[in-house]
């Protein structure tokens, strides 16, 4: 049988299985007696190394076999395994993730096994004779096999494996996974936890069915190096007639593995594991059809991998039927056809239900990032030598995978940031009053037509003056300005390009690559970030995401002879200029509303185009942590625009995309937030 049409998928499920059994580790590490993660741990593990068996990967079969007879100890013991084991495991999954990566792009697995094996087997006693008899499998009685299959028929198979076959164990995985496709397997031989020193030539399973004979034969004859496949079907009466001696057993000089009898030496006599480890506490919940699923027994709703570059072309497609709808909606304002308005209508109607469609089908829960953190945060605790309480919050919240699959490496700086910068050593903590495991909290939610990610640790905060500091030694700021330095003109340095509080450099941080590298991943999505922070306190980084990147409901504006794009989410309101006063204030123009005194800036000129400074409309907008006014020629009206990106030569400027209007006319998108910091920086050099 021929695997390689099903490498991509098996790719993406090793991907996830790998990342459970990171998250599954650290959280069994503080909560050992978490029976259901220890119940999934293994049966992650199992399915990990079915996957790699059927596809011929023997190198991380042997190397999950390892794993999976130290997982079968968690059943067992009521207490944690020592830090020992949970780093070997854990070393195990980064080697499988290697392989993982190295058999995408190689083709082979490139991993060598045995020295992390025999580590392994450290931890543990070899089976004894009765174990290893018992994993080679024997016939089920007939009572246990009748009573188990209740109202389904028993189906027999025997199955011959060729005298040449290279793999008779990856083929036995083939045979049960066969098998498992027409019912359920009540036993066979080797049974499903022997798989892996399977070395016969004959197998045979015991299967509870409803499927035909002929059809469950012909799916086995389809395997790959089968001699022979037959099926029967019995009664309870010539049962054992029928199912008859096993041959070609597994030899007795098959090679002795580990096994889950009794913990050995190493694991009863281990220390405690240190405390500086992360507590993971998602909170993410079932949904309500998941819920009522579990409720009565049913069975989830069946899921289809789709390609990624599949769903990027339905959303273009999608897009260009949204410039062709509004176009039709333009022509059709001036004629009067009997019929047109109404099917007008259903047109929209349906292509905006089709729209909706598509984008939820590439949204994605951020739990996707989320798991990768506890992880992290345990390794980096441990080098610290921090004390650190992890919680993950709204990791079901859901955003575009375009945009998902961008947030891990700015979520990873911060992270680093706070555990690195942030927190304090448990001493430190416990001088300053604070407990000595210290709380960092990711989590995510939905705010209007975005989603926001926070980042908030309860450590020392951020010091202005140890910012100033650091800044003046990079030449950044003249000496006398630390003095009247405040908390948000720090934050604002902290993003300066190359910038580090770091006093040295580590494998951790001080390599001048932070907050400056956040900021600009972030707006290459589309978003921003914000941090707010008080000494001795903690800090809170905020980033606000749209929730797709494809299509953006926008208010379009025209003014110096251009076309302008305002995301809608960022319009607070519009206003006839007429209607306010104007001040000037230091040179600049300043809009008084009831609310408060805001800047007033012309758009076209903001932007470095020529304005015809006949402005009569003011569009008010959130920028950043203030508010401004933009001073425009006319409102066009709200559109829904399909974005493109910018090329790199434009990013200068305070634009984050474009689009293509129904007339074919070419609409530039408005970055609020980087508007507000240019002309921020212009009215200081003004001031200077």
């Amino acid at each position: 049988m021929d695997v390689s049409a099903y490498l991509s998928m098996f790719l993406a499920e090793c991907r996830e299985h790998l990342q459970e059994l990171n998250l599954a580790l650290v959280k069994i590490e503080e909560q050992p007696d978490d029976r259901e993660t220890v119940d999934s741990i293994f049966r992650i593990a199992h399915s990990l190394k079915g996957m790699s068996g059927t596809m011929g990967y023997v190198r991380m079969v042997e190397l999950t076999h390892a794993m999976e007879d130290v997982f079968e100890l968690l059943r067992q013991r009521e207490r944690a395994l020592p830090r020992e084991a949970i780093d070997i495991l854990l070393e195990c999954l980064d080697t499988l993730s290697a392989a993982v990566d190295a058999i995408e792009t190689e083709g082979e697995e490139q991993l060598e096994p045995g020295p992390l094996v025999e580590r392994l087997h450290g931890l543990v006693y070899r089976r004894t004779a009765e174990q290893e008899a018992a994993l080679r499998g024997a016939p089920p009685p007939p009572d246990d096999l009748f009573e188990r299959a209740g109202a389904r028929c028993v189906l027999h198979a025997r199955v011959e494996l060729d005298a040449s076959v290279a793999m008779p164990a990856v083929r036995a995985y083939m045979v049960l996974s066969a098998s498992a496709e027409h019912g359920e397997v009540i036993a066979s031989i080797p049974p499903e936890n022997g798989v892996e020193i399977f070395d016969g030539r004959t197998i045979e399973v015991w299967l509870a069915s409803d499927h035909e004979a002929d059809a469950y034969a012909r799916t086995l004859a389809a395997v790959g190096d089968i001699a022979s496949a037959e099926v029967v079907e019995l009664s309870p009466e010539p049962w054992a007639a029928a199912a008859g001696p096993v041959a070609d057993a597994a030899p007795d000089d098959a090679p002795a593995a580990v096994g889950p009898a009794e913990a050995g030496p190493e694991l009863e006599e281990a220390a405690p594991p240190p405390v500086a480890k992360p507590v993971v506490k998602p909170v993410a919940k079932p949904t309500a059809a998941e819920g009522t699923a579990a409720s009565h027994g049913k069975k989830a709703v069946a899921t289809v991998r789709v390609d990624a570059e599949r769903l990027d072309q339905l959303m273009h497609l999608m897009g260009e039927v949204v410039v062709a709808r509004t176009r039709v909606e333009t022509l059709a304002g001036g004629l009067e056809v009997p019929g047109l308005p109404q099917a007008l209508k259903d047109l929209v109607r349906s292509s905006q239900s089709l729209q909706a469609m598509v984008m939820q089908v590439r949204m994605v829960p951020v739990e996707a990032v989320f798991l990768r953190m506890p992880r992290l945060v345990r390794d980096l605790s441990s080098k610290l030598g921090k004390q650190v309480e992890l919680v993950l919050t709204g990791a079901e919240t859901e955003l575009d995978r375009t945009v998902v699959d961008t947030l891990g490496d700015p979520l990873v700086h911060l992270v680093r940031n706070a555990l690195d910068h942030g927190i304090e050593s448990p001493d430190a903590r416990v001088k300053a009053g604070k407990p000595p495991t210290a709380t960092l909290e990711i989590s995510a939610k939905h705010a209007g037509g975005s989603v926001v990610i926070g980042v908030r640790d309860d450590g020392n905060g951020i010091d202005p003056q140890s910012v100033g500091r650091k800044a003046v030694a990079n030449g950044l700021i003249p000496a006398e300005a630390v003095e009247t330095l405040d908390m948000a003109g720090a934050i604002e340095l902290l993003f300066s390009p190359g910038f580090s509080t770091a006093s040295e450099m580590s494998e951790v941080s001080g390599r001048g690559v932070g907050m400056d590298a956040v900021r600009t991943a972030v707006r290459g999505l589309g978003g921003e970030i914000t941090l707010s922070s008080e000494l001795g306190v903690g800090t809170i980084a905020h980033i606000r995401l749209p929730l797709t990147l494809a299509i953006l409901a926008a208010l379009l504006v025209e003014t110096g002879g251009r076309s302008l794009a305002i995301p809608l989410d960022r319009v607070e309101r519009t206003l006839h200029l007429a209607d306010h006063a104007v001040r000037h204030v230091a040179g600049q123009p300043m809009l008084l509303l009831r609310d408060g005194v805001l800047r007033l800036l012309d758009l076209a000129t903001a932007l470095g185009y020529e304005s015809t400074g006949k402005g009569e409309h003011v569009v008010v907008v959130p920028a950043g942590d203030t508010r401004l006014a933009l001073r425009v020629d006319r409102l066009i009206g709200q559109r829904e625009l399909v974005t493109r990106p910018l090329p790199r030569t434009a990013t200068a400027a305070a634009l984050s995309g474009g689009a293509v209007l129904s007339d074919g006319g070419i609409a530039l998108i408005v970055d609020c937030d980087r508007l507000a910091e240019k002309a921020g920086a212009r009215i200081l050099s003004t001031a200077a």
